[in-house]
């Protein structure tokens, strides 16, 4: 068992704040490269605001998030974007329809007789891959 509290799996909020928490953790601590980016921004004093909150005891979740939003943002401001948040991943709006996956089919490529496959293959009579078809 750890001796260190950790986020309810159940809370939302607290298992986010978590992750981005780790996510800047992972990256001050992997070179120099991302406190030249702080300097350069201007968010030094961000990042020392957001460490000192973060080291003290019951410092309130909303305003380590909202020091987390500084941060994005300054740090966007010189093309860093999403430094503490998740990968981006792709969601279907609501109400749109997903698009349909291509269906194709083989047929032989001189349109002499029924023969439909699958995958690409040659006709062997007329040494030459069958034609490519797309089906609506």
């Amino acid at each position: 068992m750890t001796d260190h509290a950790s986020p309810l799996e159940d809370d939302p909020v607290s298992v986010e704040l978590a992750e981005r928490v780790e996510r800047l953790c992972r990256e001050h601590g992997r070179n120099g490269d991302l406190a030249d980016m702080f300097e350069e921004a201007g968010a030094e004093e961000l990042l020392d605001t957001f460490i000192a909150l973060l080291t003290r005891e019951n410092t309130d979740p909303v305003r380590l998030s909202a020091t987390l939003d500084a941060i994005d943002e300054a740090l966007a401001s010189i093309g860093l974007h999403g430094l503490t948040r998740p990968n981006r991943s792709w969601s279907q709006l609501p109400g749109v329809r997903p698009r349909s996956p291509e269906v194709a089919c083989y047929v032989c490529p001189l349109k002499r007789c029924d023969r439909v496959e699958s995958e690409s293959a040659r006709c062997s009579l007329a040494e030459r891959p069958l034609e490519r078809v797309r089906l609506a």
